[in-house]
């Protein structure tokens, strides 16, 4: 038997959800990725043992990436004891693997059992194994009726690309404008947006002029504009290199997507200062997306001094909730090898603007996660640098668990796990007290 074997707490799918949700008992999955590549194997195969599904799962990929057929079964005998209670993301992880193995009627009989009791997901998984066989009449047979449902219907295109079906399908669609009951979400129009799904199928025919029109005449409806439909005409476009048509779009509804789909275009054509001076035109205008784009597209090209300038200064003045400038950023830095100046910057940052102490924490971690700092004393913020909390609740779930990746990184899992319990649990009792 191999190693991995485990005395499994057992559980049924309820409790499984339950736990998955809000991590009642179990260790966080970043957490449990922190411990594994502290080499505190340990650690995880006692949690494992009592039914973590975070613990088992980061094992079993661990074991897959060891390659063989001892993996695999090392990887199985972890994940099984989840899967045969039923749990949906146990037998979709479990079906994948087997899958990717090659183990096809394995495959096929697990994820068929649950997509013949109506498991919307277990189609798509069920689907997604038959198209790899090439079996797209089956594949057909099984979503085909069910295209009503645009989750369904987006699965059925996505799985039949390359297999010559196309004009089939669009006859399975409901057409534009004709919207479809989805039974299965209760809270859904009874229409659903049928136009990207058409305009995929005609581009995937060669009729890119056709899907184009149709994506057009839809950018702006009444007076709406839908961002999906403006940012898939926009690539449709770069990709099939029509630069004119995307440059006419800079004016129109979109135009945000427009610049977006442009800018890549000219990069891959080689015209970087093009679509340098491209986004520093809007980003110059105050459009923080465009500074995004920008630093992105600076760092991609090793300008990681300009982006940083740049970010540092778009975070200055971007108001608000700027954590997602902040976050790339620091990726930045790390990618320039200056992680030792990311944590100076969070820690000036965050002292000049104030945030709740889990922010700054999640923030650290993220850095400490990218770059794989040792484990030393100047990972761990100074006192006088953490924002004081505001003593209106226990934390949010990202401090606790960034908390926790810091214990774990300088060495302390027991203490690691320990603040895990006592935290979720008192975010628990106070969820509870509201209630």
């Amino acid at each position: 038997m191999p190693d991995a074997a485990l005395e499994f707490a057992i559980m049924d799918s309820v409790d499984l959800d339950h736990r998955h949700r809000i991590y009642d008992g179990w260790i966080p999955p970043a957490v449990a990725a922190a411990l594994h590549k502290h080499g505190y194997h340990g650690t995880l195969r006692e949690a494992a043992a009592r039914g973590d599904w975070f613990c088992a799962h980061r094992l079993a990929e661990a074991a897959v990436a060891g390659g063989g057929s001892d993996g695999q079964a090392e990887a199985l005998t972890l994940l099984e004891p989840f899967a045969s209670t039923g749990w949906w993301p146990a037998v979709r992880t479990v079906g994948r693997l087997l899958a990717d193995w090659g183990r096809f009627d394995e495959a096929v009989e697990l994820l068929g059992l649950h997509a013949d009791t109506g498991h919307r997901e277990a189609a798509c998984e069920f689907a997604r194994v038959l198209a790899r066989q090439g079996h797209i009449d089956q594949v057909l047979a099984l979503l085909g009726p069910r295209t009503a449902d645009s989750f369904l219907a987006e699965v059925l295109v996505e799985v039949t690309l390359g297999h010559g079906r196309d004009d089939e399908i669009a006859a399975l669609l409901p057409p534009v404008g004709v919207g479809a009951t989805v039974p299965f979400e209760p809270w859904a129009t009874d229409a659903w947006d049928t136009v990207p799904l058409h305009a995929t199928l005609l581009e995937r025919q060669g009729r890119v002029d056709e899907a184009a029109v149709l994506l057009r005449k839809y950018v702006s409806v009444d007076g709406m504009v839908f961002a999906g439909h403006a940012e898939q005409l926009a690539a449709l476009l770069a990709r099939h290199g029509r630069e004119a048509e995307l440059r006419a779009c800079l004016t129109e509804d979109g135009a945000e997507y427009a610049r977006t789909a442009l800018a890549r275009l000219l990069e891959e054509r080689g015209r970087i200062e093009e679509a340098i001076a491209l986004l520093k035109q809007y980003s110059r205008a105050g459009e923080p997306h465009a500074a995004f784009e920008l630093a992105e597209l600076l760092a991609r090209h090793g300008r990681h001094d300009e982006a940083i300038e740049m970010l540092s200064r778009a975070a200055e003045i971007a108001g608000g909730d700027s954590d997602w400038i902040i976050h790339l950023l620091c990726r930045i830095f790390v990618e320039a090898d200056r992680a030792d100046e990311a944590l100076a910057y969070l820690d000036d940052h965050f002292a000049r603007h104030g945030g709740h102490s889990d922010e700054y924490a999640c923030a650290r971690a993220q850095v400490i996660r990218l770059c794989s700092l040792p484990e030393t004393a100047d990972v761990e913020p100074s006192p006088q640098t953490v924002p004081a909390k505001d003593g209106s609740s226990s934390g949010t779930l990202g401090g606790v668990v960034a908390e926790a990746e810091r214990l774990v990184h300088q060495g302390e899992p027991e203490k690691a796990i320990a603040h895990l319990r006592e935290r979720l649990d008192g975010m628990r009792r106070l969820r509870i007290e509201d209630l």
